[in-house]
């Protein structure tokens, strides 16, 4: 079954709102955008569930200085096993604003997302190395 219109626009919409909370360093605000039980996994170790997520996010944000911007760069969106599920690929720069805006970091990102009554949730974020390759 292919992903409704509205559903791909619900599901960026996920993506960006993760981005801009985690470039406001809102950990509440990042992790109820996950569901109860997700995997955030890659080079920072895996954590499970949102208690886990919260209680990783901190450092892993601190580790990147004091304010960057976090951008996804095209997203592919495709349909999951089910109706209620969807895979979504995608590059992750990770700015430093300051004058001159400097890239710091890239990632490859993988996120399954999963349906909970008519809201899209992470359900896990795969953060790879960005080597052109997935």
């Amino acid at each position: 079954m292919s992903l409704s219109d509205a559903d791909r626009l619900a599901i960026l919409d996920i993506i960006t709102r993760a981005d801009e909370a985690a470039s406001r360093r809102d950990a509440d605000g990042y992790v109820a955008l996950f569901t109860a039980d997700a995997i955030l996994d890659g080079t920072q170790g895996q954590h499970a569930g949102r208690e886990a997520l919260r209680s990783a996010v901190g450092p892993i944000w601190a580790a990147e200085g004091q304010a960057t911007l976090h951008l996804t760069l095209n997203p592919v969106i495709e349909d999951g096993p089910s109706a209620d599920q969807a895979v979504v690929r995608s590059v992750l720069l990770i700015i430093d604003p300051a004058l001159p805006p400097a890239i710091q970091a890239a990632a490859a990102i993988t996120q399954d997302l999963r349906r909970e009554t008519d809201f899209w949730r992470i359900a896990r974020r795969s953060v790879a190395p960005a080597t052109g390759q997935r």
